[in-house]
C-alpha cells in the first residue's frame, strides 16, 4: 500500500515539475494532458491487477524468494558486538577486582543468531586484594563471567 501511495505522489510531483517548465503555447496544453493521463494510469494500475490473473511480482518464480541477508554486514556487526563485549569484560573485571585483564571473545552465526563460544581472559597485572584473596583471584574471575555468558567456555590465565 505504501508502494502504491509513493507511486502516486510521486508521478503527480513529476507532473507539477514538468507542468512548471512547460511553455504556456499548444505544446505545453498537450504535453499537461499527457501528464494528466500519466497521473489517471498510475492512479488506476492497482485496478487493472484486480482484473487480470498475471503475477506482476518482482521475482521471477512467482513470489515466494526471500531477499538474501549481507553476509559481510551481519560479520562486521557482530565482530563489533564481541569487541564491545570484550571492553565490557576487561572493565567488570577491573572494576569488581581491581585487576587488569585482557578479553578475547569467540562468536559464532548460526542462522544469523550471534552466540559466545569461548572467552579467554589474561590476568596482565592483578593486584592485592586482601590477606590470601589473591590466590584465588582467577577462579573468582572465571565463575563471575560464567555466570554471565553460561553457554561459553570461560579460561582464565
Amino acid at each position: 500500500m505504501t508502494a502504491y501511495i509513493l507511486a502516486v505522489c510521486g508521478a503527480s510531483l513529476i507532473a507539477a515539475l514538468v507542468a512548471i517548465l512547460l511553455p504556456e503555447g499548444r505544446t505545453g496544453k498537450f504535453v499537461n494532458g499527457i501528464l494528466k493521463l500519466f497521473c489517471l494510469l498510475v492512479m488506476l494500475v492497482p485496478l487493472l491487477f484486480l482484473f487480470s490473473e498475471q503475477d506482476w511480482s518482482i521475482s521471477s518464480d512467482g513470489g515466494s524468494e526471500e531477499m538474501e541477508l549481507d553476509d559481510g554486514f551481519i560479520d562486521y556487526m557482530f565482530s563489533r558486538r564481541a569487541e564491545e563485549e570484550e571492553a565490557a569484560i576487561e572493565a567488570l573485571v577491573l572494576e569488581e577486582f581491581s585487576v587488569q585483564a585482557d578479553a578475547q571473545v569467540l562468536w559464532e552465526s548460526v542462522e544469523y543468531a550471534y552466540t559466545v563460544t569461548k572467552i579467554g581472559i589474561t590476568v596482565e597485572e592483578g593486584g592485592i586484594s586482601g590477606d590470601d584473596e589473591h590466590i584465588f583471584i582467577i577462579e573468582k574471575i572465571a565463575a563471575r563471567i560464567s555466570d554471565l555468558y553460561e553457554d561459553a567456555e570461560v579460561t582464565v590465565q
